[in-house]
């Protein structure tokens, strides 16, 4: 995924590398062939901007002053990226600072046997929770509405969780081969997604850090939806890691009946708009991410619009997408009867409205569970399926099949309703 720049800080101490400090941040443009960088209709990586292989972004304390004009030439926004860019430097500055405060306080062995330590201690404590699952292997297949290119056609993810003592291995053979357009996930992503819900069923309280992983093995296979080969298109896979993690999902509450909440939304609605401002004649690129229900949960109702799952997004208030940007927002609510029925509710989702206030503005739209609900468990009912539309400025109203790149015109509306979650 272009757009996540990881910038890593070498903290040397007494003469050696003793650790990385690391800082990953979602750019708002990397170039490529829409505006923010995540056009549902790529098909292939190079259309998604420009790819950067490790590189020195200083070296010798200076910067890399070809790299930085490389970088600006293919971005629409350099003074933002750059901005950005070093941004991350100097958090992962502070970052090392403060871990050479530790090395200088308690000696490197100490701090690397605590560090060891406590990753021991992690693993540990999940394995104590995971041998408390009945051994066995459980599966569930779930889908992905589209990949943005074949709108008709889903995409499946199959998912067998095998439980065995205190390990566990998750096996995705029987999901979809890669897709032509930019739902594909490297393996780092698929990974990710089965580690957030392992998290979810342990405890909260064992400290994040690797060693909660050691436990789980996995089966990716090449050329799939979850490991996909060179150059595939990958913009947009956070839609697939949701979908993996409800897959996952599925398959342990039929481990852990009772325990577990209904289907989430399964989508973070990611919207990207662009152009030129006809009355500052500058270009300018902004986002806009859509959250959803919460699954109702065994015991009480599902949370209303909450990015729910291996994503980290708040809700981006209507002031500050307004600010600066040729684009208004005429309504934003909470969506009626959108969470599934069941003695606990499924959350409900979000709607919202924009408008195109001057000029031509080109939109990136990805939703997802416009075809498939969200589903209920225990006999709740499914949460109600996401959906957008656009109003033309001659009345025609056109649907979106949750993934196409557009145009809005000066007065044109865009609708969009994100789904609600399951019911319990």
């Amino acid at each position: 995924h272009l757009p996540d720049i990881i910038i890593v800080v070498p903290i040397r101490f007494g003469g050696r590398t003793v650790a990385l400090s690391a800082t990953m941040t979602h750019n708002q443009d990397v170039g490529g062939k829409a505006p923010g960088s995540v056009p549902t209709d790529a098909t292939e990586l190079f259309q998604e901007g420009v790819v950067i292989p490790p590189l020195k972004f200083y070296e010798a304390g200076r910067p890399n002053e070809t790299l930085h004009a490389l970088l600006r030439k293919n971005v629409r926004m350099p003074d933002l990226l750059m901005g950005d860019l070093h941004g991350q430097v100097s958090a992962g500055n502070v970052g090392r600072k403060r871990f050479l405060e530790l090395l200088e306080e308690y000696g490197p062995e100490t701090v690397e046997r605590a560090i060891a330590e406590l990753m021991d201690r992690a693993e540990a404590m999940t394995r104590e929770k995971i041998a408390r699952i009945p051994d066995g292997s459980y599966s569930f297949t779930d889908y992905l509405d589209n990949d943005g290119i074949d709108l008709d056609r889903p995409i499946k993810i199959h998912t067998t969780v095998h439980i065995k003592g205190s390990d566990v291995h998750i096996d995705f053979t029987g999901t979809s081969r890669q897709v032509k357009g930019p739902l594909n996930s490297v393996p780092s992503a698929s990974i990710a997604g089965a580690y957030y819900m392992i998290r979810c069923i342990t405890d909260p309280a064992i400290p994040n850090n690797s060693g909660c992983y050691r436990p789980l093995s996995f089966t990716l296979p090449q050329g799939s939806l979850v490991n996909p080969s060179h150059p595939a298109p990958v913009n947009a896979r956070t839609a697939t890691i949701l979908r993996i993690a409800d897959t996952i999902h599925g398959a342990l509450v039929q481990a852990l009946p009772g325990r577990l909440p209904a289907a989430p939304s399964g989508q973070l609605l990611i919207m990207a708009f662009g152009g030129i401002d006809p009355l500052t004649r500058r270009p300018y690129v902004t986002s806009e991410l859509g959250a959803g229900g919460v699954g109702g949960r065994p015991a009480k109702d599902g949370i209303d619009v909450m990015d729910m799952g291996p994503s980290n997004c708040m809700n981006i208030p209507v002031e500050a997408f307004e600010m600066g940007h040729p684009l208004r927002i005429h309504r934003y609510g909470i969506k009626k009867d959108s969470g599934g029925a069941g003695r606990f509710r499924g959350g409900l989702g979000a709607e919202k409205v924009f408008e195109a206030v001057r000029g031509e503005v080109t939109i990136s739209l990805r939703g997802e569970r416009y075809f498939t609900p969200p589903w209920g468990l225990s006999g709740g009912e499914p949460g109600a399926c996401g959906r957008a539309w656009i109003e033309r400025r001659d009345g025609t109203v056109e649907p979106i099949l949750s993934k196409r790149v557009f145009t809005l015109t000066q007065g044109e509306l865009l609708h969009v309703h994100t789904p609600g979650g399951g019911g319990y």
